[in-house]
């Protein structure tokens, strides 16, 4: 038997809020279809949107040289995907000795692919919430196991809203990173990571309000990216009834928990672009 070797890396688990609804609610062979249109096919359309350089909120840029969008590329070659019944898990390992400036790089690269997997479902009419963990798991074919992918569905099952958070370990090492960087003067990347989350009293179960970084999947500007716009409360209505789902009184108050969300992010991350 071969040796089995544990990767290091970041892990998002994700589910579908709503999902026993559309499995009672339609028969077997429409339901089969807008699953299978929109789930299986969600991680290879994305990944290829986002093959572009991810590019700074300043338009004005140059754009990265062609070393680091191969770089960029390869990174997310390493995103891996398993989806089974109302769950999705991604996975992206890196090498913990490499140089920080290139493992703020991997979050980078795994923190827009879960905005966008979380975008695109909520547009498809599949909201989702998850966590993202950091540490040593293994995955191979379906098989998985791992302290980070534990943490990670655990964190999820607590919150309220459609919304992805930052587990205490992955908060943790997102933060001392951001502090080298603003030690290091590093003002491009640090806006990079700044774009990718924001703080946020997070809705959990039994009334609790925690803070939390929260992945932003509301207006990233990145390739492929579409920002939610519009009527949010109309928006956020229509992505937590589409597919025949009924809003009973617990899927009321995550719609309002998702919208206050959703207001949150296009109010506070506007006025820092502002400001800068």
């Amino acid at each position: 038997m071969s040796e089995i070797k544990p990767a290091t890396g970041f892990v998002g688990y994700f589910d579908i809020l709503g999902y026993t609804q559309i499995m009672l609610n339609n028969n077997i062979h429409k339901t089969a279809q807008f699953v299978s249109d929109t789930l299986m096919n969600i991680p290879r359309d994305m990944i290829a949107s986002l093959r572009s350089p991810y590019l700074a909120v300043r338009p004005l840029e140059v754009a990265p040289e062609s070393s680091e969008r191969d770089d960029w590329s390869q990174i997310l070659d390493k995103v891996s995907w398993i989806i089974f019944s109302d769950s999705i898990l991604i996975s992206l390992p890196f090498d913990p000795a490499l140089p920080e400036h290139d493992l703020v790089q991997h979050y980078l690269a795994f923190s827009i692919v879960c905005a966008s997997l979380m975008n695109r479902c909520f547009t498809a009419g599949f909201p989702l919430r998850g966590a993202i963990a950091v540490g040593e798991f293994f995955i191979e074919d379906r098989c998985f196991a791992g302290r980070p992918i534990i943490n990670a569905y655990y964190t999820t099952q607590q919150l309220e809203f459609a919304g992805c958070v930052l587990d205490e370990g992955a908060n943790s090492l997102i933060s001392e990173w951001r502090k080298h960087l603003v030690k290091k003067g590093e003002r491009n990347l640090l806006d990079k990571l700044d774009q990718t989350t924001i703080l946020y009293l997070v809705p959990l179960k039994e009334n609790v309000d925690e803070r939390h970084r929260t992945i932003n999947w509301v207006m990233l500007d990145t390739p492929g990216f579409l920002p939610i716009a519009g009527d949010i409360r109309e928006l956020t209505t229509r992505a937590f009834l589409m597919h025949n789902k009924i809003a009973v009184p617990s899927v009321q108050w995550k719609i309002n928990n998702t919208e206050m969300f959703i207001r949150h992010v296009l109010t506070n991350l506007r006025r820092d672009e502002a400001q800068q």
